[in-house]
């Protein structure tokens, strides 16, 4: 190995390991403003998703690019979904009713479709990023959407968090799958 080899891999390293400190302390900071948002709108339980929001924000950060710009919009959607009222998950459920009881039921089906629905609206702002980035970002927005909302799975039964999460993922699939279609068809034929 040369010397300018051996110099170069050094840099490389001291590179990245300076993005990767770099997003740490993003993600920490990003996760203590989650974290007391989370404990107001959604209780104590959702501080043990926080790890899982550290470790993809540190991700993303570390990554950049246009995984990075996907994975802020996700955080954007992520945040609303995380200040959506629980009686908006639990539809059938009735006022101060008790699990044990079992007047509460299950709906993963309205937590599915809400999730959905912020998948989906993520294309708006999909669409508006350059063709050859699309792909990476819609990657970084189920990243970033599912990281920021998943505290809110902490207030919910198992099906209902799994419908959110599913959902989430599948509506951002959508709108990348809608994005790469409309960039095909907007292609000059030759």
């Amino acid at each position: 190995m040369t010397a300018y080899e051996l110099s170069s891999r050094i840099a490389r390293r001291a590179y990245e390991g300076a993005r990767i400190r770099r997003g740490l302390v993003r993600a920490c900071g990003l996760g203590v403003l989650l974290g007391l948002i989370a404990v107001v709108a959604i209780g104590g339980g959702a501080l043990a998703w926080l790890p899982v929001f550290a470790a993809v924000w540190t991700f993303l950060e570390w990554r950049g690019g246009a995984l990075l710009r996907g994975g802020r919009v996700g955080a954007l959607f992520g945040a609303l979904v995380a200040l959506v009222p629980t009686s908006l998950f639990m539809a059938c459920c009735r006022l101060g009713c008790s699990m044990a009881g079992g007047v509460c039921c299950n709906t993963s089906r309205a937590c599915a479709g809400i999730g959905a629905l912020v998948g989906l609206g993520l294309a708006a702002l999909l669409a508006r990023l350059p063709a050859q980035e699309r792909s990476r970002a819609t990657l970084g927005a189920a990243l970033g959407v599912v990281a920021t909302a998943v505290p809110r799975c902490a207030g919910l039964m198992v099906g209902e968090g799994l419908g959110l999460v599913l959902g989430l993922i599948v509506g951002t699939a959508a709108a990348g799958v809608v994005c790469t279609v409309v960039d095909r068809i907007r292609q000059p034929a030759m």
